[in-house]
């Protein structure tokens, strides 16, 4: 390590740590701004949190997958309940709760990646980690849902894992499957493949070292696959029962193409996974996965075996996805860490020259996407749109004010997700406490909050939703448009608050 810039090294230290605490400032950027990115997903995790406070605090399942009848675990809810229990739900103080979360994720990357090589390595593979806009986020606290919990843990699974091949010792492979169990509960289409695969290889190393006693290390991951495991028999095992369907059914779509199938691996080996390193350019995604992939081949024997199991994990993954359609980036979101780690491990490996050429412009690169996000931040409320949380709270702010009696309210969007302008209502609601919100339900004042609503003309979309499945005909008292959200408030007939709304509306609501 000495050889590396010998009379600069302090310097070299001080210069990296100074950049990882700018980083972490610019991350809070919309925080400074008393804001967060408030995606779908962020505002259905409010509801379902506060579900777990006033409803079901013993709850076994989170929110759904993209698989029909599979959920994710709790644990990453349970993880929040404290943060929105001491705020009452406030999005900005559990933001900075996630701010704390991300400072010690950088932490524990750290400390992993200093186990696993040295204190040059994790230190710059913590400033990489941290430049990145998809992993400190930069542009909002944009990506804390369930799947950032395994995304901090892989660097974890992965030293254990290691550590339990090196020493042959059981209490590292218990830690490992343990944390493994831990990642599925917050991804299972990540987690599920990795123990897969961890089962395939020890199968094969417990045989050959003599080491079957060590099976019973196994168990364990029952431990944070409880939530799974009671929730099924006590719903007669509807979620493995879907996840076998879902498989047996995307296998016989595929028809096993197998050119088809082929581009499309590849794809994911050298391109997507690649890509969330690279960030908004899939050229250089190709460009540092090939690069990745021949100086693997270049390092030190001793430390080629992290690279191997890498590898194997790596590719694994993709190969047992053989026949399943093309994936969610945040299933193979956990890898990446893991790519960061070895890709700034190459500093031990190669001249200083062949290192800088490579990890200098990825960093230049990976800050610049993220202070572009920062440059596109709109100081104006109204201009940030239908994923800022301050932007939500304007349009149920508006709402409350605009009423001294209760009402009631409806939410339209193309897509029908409605968490976002939901969950604003009901957490704004303790601010009127002599008003009362009657969610999706007519009464005689009510309003319609329809979002993307084109600002050039009438929406047939949004009338047809409230004439056919709301049967509300009039035309409204009042109109009110801020920016792409337009706001109708309507005094309703005896017969129109008589007349029974769809009952398929609002299907796309529920959390299961």
């Amino acid at each position: 390590m000495n050889k590396f810039f010998p009379s600069e090294m302090r310097l070299l230290y001080y210069l990296i740590y100074a950049f990882i605490m700018l980083n972490i400032m610019l991350s809070a950027w919309w925080l400074f701004h008393g804001d967060i990115r408030y995606d779908v997903d962020i505002a259905r995790d409010f509801l379902l949190i506060k579900e777990i406070l006033t409803i079901k605090p013993f709850t076994l399942i989170g929110s759904h997958t993209s698989v029909s009848g599979v959920f994710h675990g709790p644990l990453w809810y349970y993880l929040n309940v404290p943060a929105f229990l001491i705020s009452s739900g406030n999005p900005i103080f559990i933001g900075w709760f996630w701010w704390g979360l991300s400072i010690l994720t950088l932490m524990i990357f750290f400390f992993v990646t200093q186990k696993l090589f040295n204190k040059l390595t994790a230190s710059l593979a913590t400033l990489l980690y941290s430049a990145s806009a998809i992993i400190n986020p930069i542009y909002g606290l944009k990506m804390f849902f369930p799947p950032y919990g395994a995304v901090v843990l892989s660097p974890v699974f992965f030293y254990l894992f290691l550590k339990y091949i090196n020493s042959k010792k059981a209490k590292y492979l218990t830690a490992a499957l343990f944390s493994l169990g831990l990642i599925i509960q917050f991804e299972m289409a990540f987690g599920i493949p990795m123990l897969l695969l961890t089962i395939l290889f020890l199968t094969f190393f417990l045989f050959t070292k003599k080491l079957v006693k060590h099976w019973l290390a196994f168990p364990v991951i029952l431990l944070p696959l409880s939530t799974f495991i009671l929730f099924d028999l006590r719903h007669n095992f509807l979620q493995t029962l879907s996840l076998v369907r879902y498989v047996t059914s995307e296998v016989g779509k595929r028809q096993f193409d197998l050119f088809t199938i082929f581009i499309e691996k590849i794809n994911g080996i050298f391109s997507d996974t690649f890509f969330l390193l690279t960030q908004d350019s899939r050229m250089l995604s190709w460009i540092y996965s090939i690069l990745f992939i021949i100086l693997v081949f270049k390092v030190k024997q001793k430390t080629k075996k992290t690279y191997f199991f890498f590898l194997y994990f790596f590719i694994g993954y993709w190969l047992l996805h053989l026949s399943l359609k093309p994936l969610w980036s945040t299933y193979y979101w956990p890898l990446l860490p893991l790519i960061i780690m070895l890709y700034s491990a190459f500093v031990n490996f190669f001249s200083k020259k062949v290192f800088v050429i490579i990890y200098i412009p990825l960093l230049i690169w990976s800050m610049y996407i993220g202070i572009s996000y920062i440059k596109d931040f709109k100081i104006d409320v109204t201009e940030r749109g239908k994923y800022s949380w301050a932007f939500n709270k304007l349009i149920a702010d508006s709402v409350f004010k605009d009423t001294e009696s209760d009402f009631g309210y409806f939410i339209f969007t193309s897509d029908r997700w409605v968490y976002q302008n939901w969950y604003a209502l009901d957490f704004v609601q303790k601010d009127y406490p002599q008003k009362k919100a009657h969610p999706f339900t007519k009464q005689k004042l009510t309003y319609l909050i329809i979002i993307d609503y084109p600002k050039d003309r009438q929406d047939p979309v949004s009338q047809g939703w409230r004439i056919t499945d709301l049967k509300i005909t009039s035309e409204p008292q009042e109109i009110k448009n801020i920016d792409i959200v337009q706001i109708q408030k309507y005094f309703l007939t005896e017969e129109e608050i008589k007349s029974p709304v769809n009952p398929y509306l609002l299907n796309s609501t529920f959390f299961r």
